[in-house]
């Protein structure tokens, strides 16, 4: 099935983090479509007297075409690196715009406007005392309320493969099944892991209940029964136990649904997605739409990741 992601290029070299990511995971990308976007921001106000409109005027235009040029070749950098590693001519494009709203707000209106199926972005790595104090791009999406997946992808490591899945019974982690279905069900050399992260040791068949609705949302992708596995792990602290396991599986990407601190959910932007964001690396994190209100979806019956939710 035909897939297409809006992936965010930028100044920082980070950016192209997210191009070398779809490279990784995209073995057969004959059917994987992606729009290159830099958002450029709008030019400052220039501090001259009001009779000097004619030269406001032109240092403004000489901003815009400064800001064109780069973005001209940030795109051909990071669209030759996506011809480079296989994808197709006629799939890989490229869009610029100026600012009207704030990057990070701009980026969420293409994605909607455009009607991806995702939207990737590359992050920096950064110091703890860093993160205290830049509201990046990144982490600003990662708290708007979306329609559409992201992913977020930071030092991919070449040769991993395969996704983990958090499942917790909640409506978002089962929006993110759906998606981790719909991307992977064609890429036959990624394996998908559904685990669950249980607070103390209990018997198995007590949490075949978070799997069910899974399986068949993956089965009914088309994801073969032979590629998918389920997995309970025991931890007090479910994020540590995510990070390790995604570590030691060498996964190519985990997926969590974002259930918001006061739904039951157990995983939620203010513990366990965020502490992924911060300290994920090798894999790309992959986070569900926002939070669904109660009766919006009917979680044995409805398939979100075929176009925004």
């Amino acid at each position: 099935m035909e897939k297409h992601f809006l992936l965010a290029i930028g100044d920082d070299q980070s950016t192209f983090q997210a191009g070398r990511f779809v490279e990784y995971f995209f073995r057969y990308k004959h059917a994987v479509h992606l729009t290159l976007i830099y958002v450029a921001p709008q030019a400052p106000e220039f501090s001259l007297h009001d009779e000097e409109v004619f030269q406001k005027q032109r240092l403004a235009e000489d901003w815009r075409r400064r800001q064109e040029q780069r973005a001209g070749e940030l795109l051909k950098k990071g669209r030759d690196l996506l011809l480079h590693a296989g994808f197709s001519t006629g799939n890989v494009n490229a869009r610029f715009v100026f600012s009207q709203y704030g990057s990070a707000r701009d980026l969420i209106q293409e994605c909607v406007k455009g009607l991806f199926d995702a939207l990737i972005l590359g992050r920096r790595g950064l110091s703890r005392f860093e993160e205290l104090f830049l509201n990046s791009v990144t982490k600003t999406i990662i708290n708007e309320e979306l329609t559409f997946p992201i992913w977020v992808c930071q030092r991919p490591g070449r040769g991993r493969k395969n996704v983990l899945v958090a499942v917790d019974g909640s409506e978002p982690c089962v929006q993110i099944v759906d998606h981790v279905g719909f991307v992977a069900a064609d890429q036959p050399d990624h394996s998908i892991t559904l685990v669950h992260v249980a607070r103390e040791q209990g018997e198995e068949s007590e949490y075949a209940r978070y799997f069910e609705t899974a399986l068949r949302s993956l089965l009914k992708n088309g994801v073969a029964r032979e590629r998918i596995q389920t997995k309970i792990l025991f931890s007090s602290n479910p994020a540590q136990a995510i990070l390790q396991e995604a570590e030691s599986g060498r996964y190519s990407a985990v997926a969590v649904g974002r259930t918001g601190a006061s739904s039951p959910g157990f995983f939620s932007m203010g513990s366990v997605s965020r502490t992924l964001l911060a300290r994920l690396e090798g894999a790309a994190l992959w986070v569900s739409p926002s939070v669904c209100t109660p009766g919006q979806v009917n979680i044995s019956q409805t398939s979100f990741a075929k176009k925004p939710f």
